[in-house]
């Protein structure tokens, strides 16, 4: 089994993909091969991922990404995303000898044996992915020209079949749609995979990619859960973050070698901020819970 991550060190991710990394090993029943695709990592961090690995009797294998071949790739203005995010398109040129692979963001902490996702039917289709959290999807398919009675999808969660992939050319198409100077992703190269993939993808269920948009539409409690993303441009490692998994991303980084880091971005400032937008969270909540009992009893 073909687990691929994306890192560029420049972004101190080396450590959230550790904390991804062993959150996977240690609540998997496999063992599995682990490709890094990497455009800057130090040997220090090498050697820890290696170490992980080693310690769950996974393999790991190393590949240089040369960010010439990105540099007609652009991020959005607005976006947190690095330019290595656009990494994942040639992971079937980089697997050219694998004919399976999953891909997931170094942002996702799992919970449940990813093989279990790994081994699901593509039902004919080339990708297996899962529905994006946001609340509207409807603004995100129409704002691409895609059938609204469809569902957009999350690009940080990908089963794919490489075979299919590479015969499709499907991500040779995307990458000339993504680069094309006259396309506006607001998404990037998401965008243009729900575009190129409009109807060549198997969706999972949505435990396999908790955010909060889709915790809130389909009622998920924490025994759902199989994989949590954690989307936004804040995270679990920064002050501010509010999200009420928070723990379990320092929970699995603790158990790495990079165990001991303290959280990004920590001021009273922003403490308080943060205790703020919590309080006005569950107030919010308890008026919602309020008014759904004088319905039921009227």
């Amino acid at each position: 089994m073909n687990l691929v991550l994306i890192i560029n060190e420049r972004n101190n991710y080396a450590r959230h993909l550790g904390a991804t990394l062993i959150s996977v090993l240690m609540n998997s029943k496999e063992k599995w091969n682990v490709k890094i695709i990497y455009s800057n990592l130090s040997d220090r961090s090498r050697g820890r991922i290696e170490g992980i690995c080693c310690k769950f009797g996974s393999t790991v294998d190393f590949i240089k990404i040369d960010e010439s071949i990105l540099k007609n790739f652009k991020v959005g203005e607005n976006t947190h995303l690095d330019i290595i995010v656009f990494g994942r398109l040639y992971i079937p040129e980089f697997l050219k000898d694998e004919k399976k692979a999953i891909y997931i963001d170094c942002d996702i902490i799992v919970e449940k044996p990813l093989e279990n996702l790994y081994n699901s039917d593509f039902k004919g289709k080339s990708i297996i992915t899962i529905p994006d959290g946001k609340k509207d999807q409807k603004s995100s398919l129409s704002r691409l020209g895609l059938s609204l009675s469809r569902n957009y999808f999350n690009a940080g969660v990908m089963v794919m079949d490489l075979e299919k992939i590479r015969e499709n050319k499907k991500f040779i198409k995307t990458i000339e749609f993504s680069i094309n100077p006259d396309r506006e992703l607001q998404l990037n190269e998401q965008d243009a995979l729900n575009i190129i993939f409009e109807d060549d993808f198997t969706l999972e269920n949505v435990t396999w990619n908790y955010t909060h948009g889709n915790s809130e539409e389909n009622n998920l409690n924490m025994d759902d859960i199989s994989l949590i993303h954690y989307t936004g441009s804040i995270k679990p490692w920064d002050c501010r973050s509010t999200t009420p998994f928070k723990k379990n991303y320092w929970r699995y980084l603790n158990l790495t070698p990079w165990k001991g880091y303290s959280e990004e971005n920590r001021s009273l400032k922003n403490i308080l901020v943060r205790e703020l937008v919590k309080f006005k969270l569950k107030t919010r909540k308890y008026r919602y819970i309020m008014k759904f009992r004088r319905k039921i009893n009227e």
